[in-house]
């Protein structure tokens, strides 16, 4: 058997094996299960010895995951030829299933974010908008990935990289923020060079590329959280609808002395 660590929100819907410690079984075979998420208790796996095909429809056990195991994935060629079900017939007992190959779960801006037992809610930074113009601090809450929707535009000089944008429910309601609710559905940056994924708004999309925004001086922050010309707007009231084309900014997570430099784009 490949050896792993352990099996993880990735495999989601596939087939999978673990070296059990104590099967309760007496041949020395390991546990073949299908991974599902239990709407209570999370990622799972539900099958049985790999050596009895029943196990497959009519399983025996349900392993807990992650469990810190030997075990591997298999592959779909591998589980078509054992004969396994692409879907077990009762899969459909624990509800609706997250899609089996969310790229938001191999994402290397989001590795090490996703709660344990819950392979696609993390906790995302949310907010009103830029502190100095709401009075408002950011808060953590636990959002549930849905869906990529587009790709953030790479500052200059980072070549041909992307960021992706993600779309989730947010599970849980802010305490002291207004424009966000629990339930709606939120866009998030998972890689914005500070300490959180952040949740960005359709406006701020609208103009993020337009604009070069060098990180935090302290946290390396490299996202704002109101759209530049907002925030212009707040520093120059009376410069009416002509925004600078560069200023700085404190930082709106760090506060003072850490800064930003936002700085716009020149047209080619």
């Amino acid at each position: 058997m490949t050896k792993a660590t352990s099996v993880d929100g990735a495999a989601v819907l596939r087939w999978i094996e673990l070296e059990l410690p104590e099967p309760p079984w007496r041949e020395r075979e390991p546990f073949l299960g299908f991974v599902y998420v239990d709407p209570q208790a999370g990622l799972s796996a539900k099958g049985g010895r790999a050596g009895d095909p029943q196990q497959a429809e009519q399983p025996s056990l349900t392993v807990r995951l992650p469990i810190g195991v030997p075990g591997r994935v298999l592959g779909d060629d591998e589980a078509g030829g054992r004969g396994l079900p692409a879907t077990p017939s009762w899969l459909p007992h624990f509800g609706p299933q997250p899609p089996a190959h969310g790229p938001w779960r191999t994402d290397p801006g989001l590795q090490g974010r996703f709660h344990a037992q819950f392979p696609d809610d993390l906790q995302v930074l949310v907010h009103d908008g830029e502190p100095r113009r709401t009075g408002k601090r950011t808060e953590l809450c636990w959002v549930r990935v849905v869906a990529e929707e587009a790709r953030l535009a790479a500052p200059a000089g980072a070549g041909e990289a992307a960021t992706r944008i993600y779309v989730g429910e947010l599970l849980n309601k802010p305490h002291g923020l207004s424009t966000v609710t629990a339930g709606e559905r939120i866009r998030f940056v998972p890689a914005p060079g500070g300490r959180h994924p952040l949740y960005v708004t359709a406006a701020y999309l609208a103009e993020r590329g337009e604009w070069d925004i060098a990180p935090c001086s302290s946290c390396g922050l490299a996202e704002t959280l109101d759209p530049p010309t907002v925030m212009a707007q707040t520093r120059f009231p009376d410069a009416g609808e002509t925004a600078p084309v560069m200023f700085t900014a404190h930082c709106a997570l760090c506060g003072p002395p850490a800064h930003q430099l936002v700085q716009r784009r020149r047209q080619p």
